[in-house]
């Protein structure tokens, strides 16, 4: 590709773009997908699910690649959120709204975190299972 940018982390690039960096989708998939996404509502990644252009699998596999670059530079943030922990209660009513909606998300992401590993789990089992049909 001439021109093209170098790759960043996952965790800075969108979801669309790793999957077109990666291969699996191209950008038209990506053009109607995201049209959908505008009209659902819903999560890309699901949307591209669904439509059929990648796999679970294969979903899981960009996010953990995601997740995987923000643990690498979660260790900085970690120190940072173990002095917010220790820092004076907040002053203001913005200051109050931003930590409990931190707070939220931060429990929202580990409930996908437990998703994610339930559905690689079950996904390992289904895959270690022997196939009958194919016997």
């Amino acid at each position: 590709m001439t021109g093209a940018k170098p790759m960043e982390p996952a965790a800075k690039r969108r979801l669309g773009d790793i999957f077109v960096e990666r291969g699996l989708i191209n950008g038209a998939q990506l053009e109607e997908a995201l049209s959908v996404q505008r009209e659902s509502g819903g999560k890309l990644g699901e949307v591209l699910v669904e439509l059929g252009f990648v796999t679970r699998v294969e979903l899981a596999g960009v996010i953990v690649e995601q997740w995987d670059e923000l643990r690498v530079t979660a260790r900085g943030r970690k120190t940072a959120e173990t002095e917010a922990r220790s820092a004076p209660a907040p002053s203001s009513i913005v200051e109050t709204a931003l930590r409990e909606r931190l707070d939220a998300l931060t429990a929202e992401l580990a409930d996908r975190d437990r998703r994610i590993a339930q559905q690689d789990a079950t996904i390992s089992a289904l895959l270690a299972k022997p196939n009958p049909a194919a016997a």
